[in-house]
C-alpha cells in the first residue's frame, strides 16, 4: 500500500509542480517583469509560454538565471542614469485607440516611433498623415519620430498612377517638424539639423541618455540606379546624416549611453562600399548589377563612434515588422546593441529598460498592445 502512494506522489507531484510554474504560481522565470508579454505570447499555439519566454530572452541577450532587474549594485548618485522608454513603428493608422490608451498607462520618460505610419503601396493622403500625427500628440510623454519609407518614398499618386515621394517628404517635414520640439501632449525641446535642411534629424538627453535620431529608411535608402534624383536624394541625407550623428556624439560626450533611433535595420546586410557609386556612377552598377549596400557608411560611423566613446550604445530600428535584438559583431564592437520593434499586423510596442551600469544595459521589459 505504502508503495502505491508513493508512486501515486511520484507521478503527480512534478504533474502539480510544472501546473503551478505554468500559472505562474512558481516563479524560476522572471515573470513579473515580463508579466505582459503572456497574453501575446499565448497567441502562438506551436510553443508553451515557458518556451516562448526563453527564446525572447534568448534573443534578447538575457540571461534565464539572472533577474531582469540585474545583480549590479547602484549608487544612489548614478540611479539618475537610469530610464524606461517605450518604443514602437510599423504601426499603421489600424486600431491605434486600444495602443493609445495602453501607451498611456505607463510611466515612461520617453516615447520612440520608428517610422512607417502608412500602408505601403497607398496613397500618402494628407488625412492619413495627419491622423497619425494626432496619435503621436495624444501620447502623454515626448515623442521622438524619425520618418519610415511608407510614408514618402512609397507613395503613390493615385491621379498620376506613380510615385510623387519628395512631395509627401516636404509636407512630413511642414507637419512633423515644424517646431524645434518633440511630439506629445508634453513635447520636449530638441537640437535639431533644421539648417541644413533636415528638421526630422533631432536630438536631446533625459537622464544622461543621449537620444539622436537619424532619417535612414528601408527600400534602399531611396538610393535608386533608375533615378538620378532619389540617389541624389539619397547621398545628401547619408552625409547628412553622419555627420548629424557624428557631431550628436560628440555634443553628448559626457552621457552615460546613447539611442540612435532610425528606420532601417542597418546591419542585415554585407558591406559594399559605397564610394563606387559615386566613382563610377549608378548606370554603371546598374548594368553591371552590383548591389549597393547604401547603409553601409552610417553602419559603419555607428560601429566607430560606439568604440571611440566606450558608452553602451542602441540602435533602435523598424522596418522588418519582426522583433529581435542582438549585438552585431560583439567582440569586435562590443559597446553596440540594436533592438528592432515589432509591426504591422503584430501591433505592439516595447518598453526598455536602460540602464547603463548593467551588464545588459538595454532590456525589453514589456510588451504593450
Amino acid at each position: 500500500m505504502r508503495s502505491i502512494k508513493f508512486t501515486i506522489y511520484i507521478i503527480f507531484v512534478p504533474i502539480f509542480f510544472i501546473y503551478g510554474v505554468w500559472v505562474g504560481k512558481y516563479q524560476w522565470f522572471p515573470y513579473e517583469q515580463l508579466l505582459s508579454i503572456k497574453k501575446t505570447l499565448r497567441k502562438d499555439k506551436k510553443l508553451n509560454n515557458d518556451s516562448l519566454l526563453a527564446e525572447l530572452a534568448k534573443t534578447n541577450n538575457i540571461e534565464l538565471n539572472d533577474s531582469l532587474n540585474g545583480k549590479r549594485s547602484i549608487s544612489s548618485s548614478l540611479k539618475s542614469d537610469s530610464i524606461k522608454i517605450i518604443s514602437l513603428g510599423d504601426n499603421e493608422f489600424k486600431n491605434m485607440k486600444g495602443l493609445l490608451n495602453s501607451i498611456n498607462l505607463h510611466n515612461s520618460s520617453l516615447i520612440v516611433h520608428v517610422g512607417d505610419i502608412i500602408d505601403a503601396p497607398s496613397p500618402c493622403t494628407d488625412s492619413k498623415i495627419d491622423n497619425q500625427r494626432e496619435f503621436m500628440n495624444s501620447l502623454n510623454a515626448p515623442v521622438l519620430y524619425t520618418p519610415g519609407d511608407n510614408e514618402w518614398k512609397d507613395c503613390i499618386d493615385q491621379s498620376k498612377g506613380d510615385t510623387h515621394n519628395l512631395e509627401r517628404l516636404d509636407y512630413i517635414r511642414k507637419t512633423f517638424f515644424s517646431k524645434n520640439q518633440s511630439l506629445g501632449i508634453n513635447p520636449s525641446i530638441v537640437e535639431n539639423q533644421r539648417m541644413r535642411g533636415y528638421p526630422e534629424n533631432a536630438r536631446l538627453k533625459k537622464k544622461n541618455i543621449a537620444f539622436i535620431t537619424a532619417h535612414v529608411i528601408g527600400e534602399q535608402n531611396n538610393f535608386d540606379p533608375y533615378s538620378k534624383e532619389n540617389t541624389s536624394e539619397f547621398l545628401q541625407r547619408d552625409k547628412a546624416n553622419i555627420d548629424w550623428i557624428t557631431k550628436s556624439f560628440e555634443r553628448y560626450k559626457d552621457a552615460s549611453a546613447y539611442v540612435v533611433i532610425i528606420h532601417a535595420n542597418i546591419f542585415r546586410k554585407k558591406n559594399i562600399p559605397l564610394f563606387f557609386v559615386e566613382k563610377f556612377g549608378s548606370s554603371y552598377a546598374k548594368e553591371k548589377e552590383i548591389e549597393i549596400n547604401p547603409y553601409q557608411r552610417v553602419a559603419n560611423s555607428l560601429l566607430k563612434l560606439s568604440n571611440k566613446y566606450k558608452k553602451p550604445v542602441l540602435v533602435l530600428s523598424g522596418n522588418e515588422h519582426k522583433f529581435i535584438a542582438f549585438k552585431p559583431m560583439r567582440n569586435q564592437y562590443p559597446f553596440l546593441h540594436v533592438i528592432q520593434n515589432f509591426g504591422n499586423p503584430d501591433i505592439t510596442a516595447i518598453e526598455i529598460e536602460i540602464n547603463p551600469l548593467k551588464e545588459i544595459p538595454f532590456n525589453v521589459t514589456k510588451l504593450i498592445d
